[in-house]
């Protein structure tokens, strides 16, 4: 149920983030436009990564479903391309900066088995 959730959800994020990059211009919606383009881009990236852990799941051999776990894993997964648009706005996106934001991702993944 909550997989198909996040998907509808995704569907409607990906909706509005077409709308949003085609209707206006970053300087014509304000801060909170913007803050409305990257929660989108999150959500996009949350539906994504939810299912490329859902495959991963099918190959691996695991019957049980998505778990707590696995949703975890998704939302800390989804956060790397909002991070690497970020970095890319300040103008300072490097190979240093990729490898600093992959290590970021690997320590929210430790913090999500660990924790979780």
């Amino acid at each position: 149920m909550l997989n198909r959730m996040i998907t509808l959800v995704s569907l409607i994020a990906l909706i509005v983030l077409m709308v949003m990059l085609n209707l206006t211009t970053p300087a014509a919606v304000g801060p909170f436009g913007v803050l409305v383009f990257f929660t989108m881009v999150y959500l996009v990236a949350l539906g994504i990564a939810t299912g490329l852990v859902g495959m991963w799941l099918m190959l691996t051999g695991n019957r049980g479903g998505m778990r707590r776990k696995e949703h975890a894993y998704a939302a800390v997964l989804a956060l790397a391309p909002l991070m690497l648009l970020l970095v890319q706005a300040f103008g300072s996106l490097s190979l240093w900066t990729g490898a600093l934001i992959a290590i970021m991702i690997a320590l929210g993944c430790f913090l999500v088995n660990k924790r979780v």
